[in-house]
């Protein structure tokens, strides 16, 4: 299966970086500059679910696609539970950036069996960079799908050395003990990107507030590496696709924080959501 995904991405991100040339926007699917939707963004919507129909008709599978959630309505847990796979796709993550030239977007790829994660995928394509979980070990690919590639297994840690986070500005603020001795905070405007660094330890922590999709390629391997999603006050880790966790338009119930346990309670310390 995870061969199957990896060939996606090699040909989703090979499309990707050639549209890039010469974007061409469909329309904002809410009233904001953030909601863009490029004919990108459906070109790997339209692959990924032909991918899935071609390799996988034998499962009994549903496809969880930010381009096509509205499908579902109210009813996505329903589909979930009556099903036993479920890939979970974001075409695009950063598509304003896409659309805009800059290099940090990327693709995100879940595999859920029983509403559990499974494998992922979260996929750089302008910086040709790619990490996996197969189901039993994850790998960073450097110079991915190129002569030279750099393939490394990941290793499962406890902490992060680096002093970087993550977050979401407007949807967090900082408390008056933060210092900058102790983080500093950055917003790439990019789930996967940020995802990516943090898993890569080049940052400790993601301050979050997102839908499934984009951080659905995360899960699996974050919890590998030993890191987890935290339910913000309550440290309740995002493991599965339920009504416990996700609103039904996908969006989590609550603000998380992806870390290392051992550096959870520091994160809350520096940082809460806004009212």
């Amino acid at each position: 299966m995870i061969d199957v995904l990896l060939s996606f991405a090699q040909k989703a991100g090979k499309k990707l970086k050639l549209m890039q040339k010469n974007v061409e926007q469909i329309r904002l699917k809410e009233a904001s500059v953030a909601s863009l939707v490029t004919k990108a963004d459906i070109y790997v919507s339209n692959l990924f679910e032909k991918t899935i129909k071609q390799h996988f008709s034998h499962l009994n599978y549903m496809i969880i696609d930010e381009e096509k959630i509205s499908k579902y309505g109210d009813n996505i847990f329903d589909a979930v539970n009556n099903t036993e796979y479920q890939f979970v796709i974001d075409p695009i993550d950063g598509t304003v950036q896409y659309a805009n030239k800059h290099p940090l977007y990327g693709i995100s790829i879940g595999v859920y069996k029983n509403a559990k994660p499974l494998m992922g995928i979260i996929y750089l394509p302008s910086l040709n960079e790619l990490i996996y979980f197969d189901g039993n070990k994850a790998y960073h690919i450097e110079n991915c799908f190129k002569k030279g590639e750099i393939k490394t297994e990941m290793l499962p840690k406890t902490k992060s050395d680096s002093s970087v986070a993550f977050w979401h500005s407007w949807m967090w603020k900082l408390k008056p003990c933060y210092s900058l001795e102790k983080a500093l905070f950055f917003n790439y405007f990019s789930a996967v990107s940020q995802s990516f660094y943090a898993l890569t330890g080049k940052a400790k922590a993601y301050c979050m507030n997102l839908k499934l999709w984009d951080i659905a390629g995360t899960i699996p391997i974050a919890n590998y590496l030993g890191m987890n999603i935290h339910e913000y006050g309550t440290s309740k880790i995002y493991d599965k696709i339920s009504p416990e966790f996700f609103n039904p338009d996908m969006s989590v119930k609550n603000h998380c924080i992806m870390c290392y346990p051992s550096e959870y309670e520091e994160m809350c310390s520096l940082v809460e959501p806004q009212k």
